[in-house]
C-alpha cells in the first residue's frame, strides 16, 4: 500500500496477516514511519521518555524537542497547565502504551479535552478571559466574549520549532490524524494543526483543523491579537536555553484557515497545506497539533462528557 492511494484505511506498510513479536510487527505492519524532507525532529516520538499526563510546565522538552503548550492552570499553587494525551502503537489496534516511562518506539499521540474549568482555583483562575495569560486559544470574535464564550476555545497540544533554510520560498505541513467512530469529537471541539512564523515585529498563522460534520463555523482570519494562536516560541529561548517560551501573538495575520469534516477521518488521512513563507533569513516556525476545547464545555455541569478525541501519527514540516 502507499500513502497516497490508501487515503481512507489505516495507511499500513504491510498486511493484516503479518506476525507479531512482543506485541509488534515482525513484517511493516506500522503506519508509513517517516516522510522524505521532514524537518521536524523525532515525528513519531520514537525516543525514549516519561512524558506528562494530567499536566505539565508550558515549554519543558520531551522526545528531545517537542514541548506541551495548555491554557488551562491545574492549581492555585504553581502554573502548570492541563495535559490531556496519551501515547499509542502504531499499529492496530493503536493500543495505549500506558504512563510512566515509554520506549524508543514509534507512537501516536492521542489529545483529548478536560471537561472541567477546575473550578476550585481561586488565583490561578480559568474563567476570565482577560486574564494577561490568554484563556483564549482561537475564536470567531476579533475579541472574546466574558467566559465561559460560546465562540472561543482553549487549545492543549504539542509543539515544535523548525529552522527555516535560507532558500526556502513554502512549507507544506500537516499530519496523518484519526478520529475513532468510538470517541467523536463533541460537537464544538475540534482537532489540528497549525504554523507560525514570527517575523520579530509581526506573527503570520496557518491554520487546519476537524471538525463535527454539519458545524458551520470557522475560525477568525486577517488581523489577530494575543487571543488568537498564541502558543510557544519557535526556538529554545528559555531557562538557560532548555525550554520554549511562552509566545504572544500581540501583532499577527491570519492568513489561512482549512476545516476539514470528521466523518472523513474513521481511519488514519492526511491532512496538509502548503502556504508561502515570509522572506528573509535565520527564520524560524512553530508547528503545533492541537486539541480545541469549546469554552462552554468547560463549566463544572459538563464534568463527564467525553470531549471526543484525535489522534496524529508523524506530523510533518517540508520546505521547498
Amino acid at each position: 500500500m502507499s500513502i497516497t492511494t490508501q487515503p481512507t484505511v489505516n495507511v499500513l506498510n504491510g498486511s493484516l496477516a503479518c506476525a507479531f513479536n512482543n506485541g509488534r510487527p515482525t513484517g511493516s505492519n506500522e503506519l508509513i514511519p517517516s516522510i522524505p524532507g521532514n524537518a521536524l525532529d523525532n515525528p513519531t516520538f520514537d525516543v525514549a521518555a516519561s512524558p506528562p499526563f494530567g499536566n505539565a510546565y508550558n515549554g519543558v522538552v520531551y522526545f528531545n524537542k517537542w514541548s506541551h503548550f495548555g491554557q488551562l492552570f491545574t492549581s492555585d499553587f504553581d502554573f502548570k497547565t492541563y495535559v490531556g494525551n496519551s501515547f499509542n502503537a502504531n499499529f492496530p489496534a493503536f493500543k495505549d502504551l500506558g504512563g510512566g516511562a515509554l520506549d524508543d518506539q514509534r507512537k501516536c499521540v492521542k489529545l483529548y479535552g478536560a471537561g472541567t474549568n477546575f473550578p476550585s482555583n481561586t488565583t490561578n483562575t480559568n474563567n476570565n478571559n482577560a486574564r494577561s495569560f490568554p484563556l483564549s486559544g482561537m475564536s470567531y470574535l476579533t475579541t472574546p466574549d466574558t467566559y465561559p464564550d460560546g465562540s472561543t476555545w482553549v487549545r492543549q497540544g504539542w509543539s515544535q520549532g523548525v529552522a527555516v533554510p535560507d532558500s526556502a520560498t513554502t512549507v507544506t505541513f500537516g499530519a496523518y490524524v484519526r478520529i475513532p467512530s468510538d470517541d467523536q469529537l463533541r460537537d464544538l471541539n475540534v482537532v489540528g494543526c497549525y504554523i507560525n512564523q514570527n517575523t520579530g515585529s509581526s506573527n503570520y498563522v496557518n491554520v487546519m483543523y476537524i471538525k463535527e460534520d454539519g458545524q458551520m463555523f470557522n475560525f477568525h482570519t486577517g488581523s489577530g491579537n494575543k487571543y488568537h494562536w498564541s502558543g510557544l516560541s519557535d526556538s529554545l529561548d528559555s531557562n538557560s536555553n532548555t525550554e520554549y517560551s511562552i509566545r504572544e501573538n500581540n501583532s499577527s495575520t491570519i492568513q489561512s484557515m482549512q476545516p476539514y469534516f470528521q466523518s472523513n477521518f474513521a481511519q488514519f488521512k492526511k491532512i496538509e497545506k502548503t502556504v508561502t513563507l515570509q522572506v528573509g533569513t535565520n527564520r524560524r516556525l512553530t508547528f503545533e497539533m492541537f486539541f480545541g476545547e469549546n469554552q462552554s464545555y468547560l463549566t463544572p455541569v459538563s464534568t463527564g462528557t467525553p470531549s471526543g478525541a484525535g489522534f496524529f501519527y508523524n506530523p510533518f514540516v517540508v520546505f521547498s
